[in-house]
């Protein structure tokens, strides 16, 4: 039989493969990638139901389909599909594997079950004080930890800010960028930032780490580091220009620091149109072949 997807099905048909489910195994607790007999992907379909349910997807789902589901057994919040000793074996199972309960939040288990994702909401009921002490302890056991910084000692930070430096030849981490391996570097630089300053009552910086720091290029003020920004910025586009011989205008095109070259110039234009440019820097503008919106000029 051909198979079909979820999006050729009503909705009604598909509570009726639910009801199949639950007639067969006594639950709901659907794994993720069960697949029916008529190659239906129900447990994908139960998951949308819950996350339209839990507010993650916008909803379609009305009182009387939400009953309708419940009487055949639905489980709405993840951490509820297991006992916590359940949860707690997975745990322990990923530590003996990986060493760490860094879990990534998209991790599945080899039995179907959203790991990553459960200790993404056990992060969140920590945080809002809704984990009993036994369970954080259960946690911390197997290396939890509670905070996203509390992840890495500041040294690790540091070699991936080392990095950085050798790659792009300088600091200027843009706010939100990850590295290859998911780590929030720019979130961590703007942090140093703070420390440096003493703001927000953040920890202040050792010498040691400020000395670290400055010695690949670390700029503190956040006045000069957009100034920085923008001056890369331009060279990138000169060094293009030079190549290629035109202004990169797509905004597909990429700087050595992931920012959009052609969505760069959208923004200096509109600010040349509202009179948002300093006059040196209208000039070096010119000089690049990037004029303002409506000039009789156009980008060069």
């Amino acid at each position: 039989m051909r198979k079909r997807t979820y999006q050729r099905q009503q909705w009604e048909e598909w509570y009726q493969n639910a009801r199949e489910y639950f007639n067969t195994f006594g639950n709901l607790l659907v794994p993720h990638d069960y697949v029916t007999a008529d190659g239906y992907r129900l447990g994908r379909w139960i998951e949308r139901q819950r996350a339209m349910h839990n507010g993650v997807l916008p909803s379609s789902l009305d009182r009387e389909r939400c009953f309708a589901l419940e009487r055949i057994g639905m489980v709405w919040k993840l951490e509820k599909r297991f006992p916590w000793e359940t949860w707690m074996a997975m745990v322990q199972e990923y530590h003996q594997e990986y060493g760490d309960l860094d879990v990534p939040t998209d991790y599945i288990t080899k039995s179907g079950c959203q790991l990553g994702y459960w200790i993404k909401e056990q992060r969140k009921k920590y945080k809002g004080g809704d984990l009993a002490e036994k369970q954080i302890r259960d946690l911390e056991r197997f290396g939890m930890t509670w905070g996203f910084y509390e992840r890495k000692v500041w040294e690790d930070w540091f070699r991936l800010a080392e990095m950085y430096y050798q790659t792009y030849g300088n600091l200027l981490v843009p706010a939100s960028y990850q590295t290859a391996g998911g780590d929030r570097l720019g979130s961590w630089i703007f942090v140093q930032r703070e420390r440096y300053r003493g703001v927000n009552g953040r920890r202040p910086l050792s010498r040691e780490q400020v000395k670290a720091l400055e010695g690949i290029s670390m700029v503190w003020d956040l006045v000069c580091v957009r100034d920085e920004n923008w001056n890369a910025m331009v060279r990138w586009i000169e060094e293009y220009k030079n190549q290629y011989g035109r202004l990169p205008l797509r905004a597909s095109v990429k700087a050595p620091d992931g920012r959009s070259m052609g969505n760069w110039i959208s923004l200096q234009r509109t600010a040349l149109s509202k009179g948002k440019v300093a006059e040196d820097r209208k000039t070096r503008l010119a000089d690049l072949g990037i004029y303002p919106f409506g000039s009789t000029k156009m980008p060069l």
